[in-house]
């Protein structure tokens, strides 16, 4: 006898249609649901940004989670589920919302977006083989294929031990000296003023007032002779004035180890070890250097009072060049790098946050009262511009190496304070930190001081050449390291 079969249940028939064995129970159809099984994504950062009525918003909802099975995403009808993080703080009802994804895949950030098709309830039998085992989720469709950040400007990486992010330390770091500068317009119309530091001067205290070459000769050798010899190198740049606009250029060429440092015989001159740009094999391999050319030799000396490495330049020119052996006749004296060292605590490629301290407070608030408060200290602070040189500090050994990125031996860029955090943690709290965005990038220097004298600005998709180059050195490393 046959017995005709019970009214399913409406829940009961959306789960059966749900868990039909089709072949998109293996792999989706959809690019987007492909290349997330591929990446092995488990969770993400999740925003609402449309309504179900189609009105713009911008709630959080917080971390989620994907269902999986097998340890693979479970996918259904060209769509996946998520579990939200509490259901009871939701902002979406779950039907015809639209959702943004955020996530990392090789510590390069993602985001999809999605729309809410249901909420859906998981029966005992059919929750045995998912994870995570929660009851209840949601069903979302794909509107679009995954977007890679390729500005990558929120992905912000640690620069010390106890900040959040990706940590760089010890493979990648930057020395940072921070000059105050006070602005009459905008910077690509009206160059800044810079602000020294109190009781800052450029010419090192021991050859202020020297003007013998022999003397600036053997101070340059003794800071050399105190490091291990592998560190004995001396980085090289041209002064030149680009063609189309006459702007005074320096071209990186490199470091070039220091001869004759053995000697004790005292010397006018520098002796350089020349380094051919093109193969050994070649005929006539091309020099880096030509007699008669402005450079501007950089190297760094151990700072015993001041805690912290002090960077110097010398503007040399070449008096002889040889395959083998480069000749350098100094013009001027030795200079010391100006400003207040200051600790980077994280950085993107848009800034950098900065560790606040008294002595940065009281240089940035320089001829005015530092308020007390400090919510009105951030306020004061607030739209200050500041001159940034970075000084590269790179370990990249073995392996690591092909990751290392090319950097000169400094580079500098104009910024502007545009946020703080406030540390609520201590009774009266404090500004514990600044971040600053990067504004301006230099374009013309002056070929006597090396100042900068023009600035051109960095708006929209345009951004610092250095820290893209940065970002992307970094996050291949990160990449490789993660999979080592």
């Amino acid at each position: 006898m046959l017995f005709p079969p019970y009214p399913a249940q409406k829940g009961v028939v959306m789960l059966a249609k749900l868990f039909k064995k089709t072949q998109s129970t293996r792999e989706a159809a959809h690019p987007a649901l492909r290349r997330l099984t591929q990446m092995g994504a488990h969770s993400a950062v999740c925003t609402m940004v449309r309504t179900a009525d189609g009105q713009k918003a911008r709630d959080k909802v917080g971390p989620v989670s994907f269902y999986r099975r097998d340890n693979r995403l479970f996918i259904r009808d060209q769509a996946l589920f998520l579990v939200p993080p509490s259901m009871a703080k939701l902002p979406f009802s779950g039907r015809g919302e639209v959702l943004d994804l955020q996530f990392q895949h090789n510590r390069m950030p993602y985001h999809m977006q999605c729309e809410v098709v249901q909420r859906v309830r998981f029966s005992e039998r059919l929750l045995g083989g998912l994870q995570p085992r929660e009851p209840i989720g949601y069903k979302i469709s794909p509107l679009g294929n995954l977007n890679k950040d390729d500005h990558r400007g929120t992905l912000r990486f640690a620069h010390i031990r106890g900040v959040k992010g990706p940590q760089v330390f010890p493979h990648f770091r930057f020395d940072l000296f921070v000059e105050n500068v006070t602005s009459n317009g905008l910077a690509h119309e009206v160059p800044p003023t810079i602000v020294p530091f109190p009781g800052d001067m450029a010419i090192p205290e021991g050859l202020q007032g020297c003007d013998d070459p022999e003397e600036m000769v053997a101070f340059f050798q003794n800071i050399l002779r105190s490091k291990p010899d592998h560190l004995r190198s001396v980085h090289v740049s041209r002064v030149a004035k680009e063609s189309r606009t006459g702007a005074i250029e320096l071209i990186d060429l490199g470091y070039h180890d220091v001869l004759g440092l053995a000697g004790e015989s005292r010397q006018s001159h520098i002796h350089l070890r020349n380094r051919r740009t093109s193969k050994p094999t070649d005929k006539k391999p091309m020099l880096t250097f030509a007699e008669g050319d402005l450079l501007v030799v950089r190297f760094v000396g151990r700072g015993l009072l001041q805690g912290s490495d002090i960077h110097y330049r010398w503007r040399c020119r070449v008096r002889k060049c040889s395959l083998e052996t480069v000749t350098l006749r100094p013009v001027g004296s030795i200079q010391k790098q100006m400003g207040l060292p200051a600790v980077i605590r994280d950085f993107c490629v848009s800034g950098v946050g900065l560790q606040n301290s008294p002595l940065l407070e009281s240089y940035l608030m320089q001829g005015t009262t530092i308020p007390d408060a400090p919510d009105e200290l951030l306020e004061a602070l607030m739209g200050k511009g500041m001159l940034m040189h970075f000084y590269p500090r790179l370990y990249f050994p073995g392996d690591a190496e092909v990751y290392k990125p090319n950097l000169p031996a400094t580079f500098s860029i104009l910024g502007e304070i545009t946020r703080g955090r406030i540390d609520t943690s201590k009774d009266n709290g404090r500004l514990a930190s600044l971040g600053v965005y990067f504004r301006h990038d230099p374009v013309d220097f002056d070929p006597e001081t090396l100042a900068v004298t023009a600035w051109e600005p960095l708006r929209g998709l345009r951004e610092n050449a250095h820290f893209k180059e940065i970002h992307r050195a970094l996050n291949s490393l990160l990449a490789y390291l993660e999979n080592k």
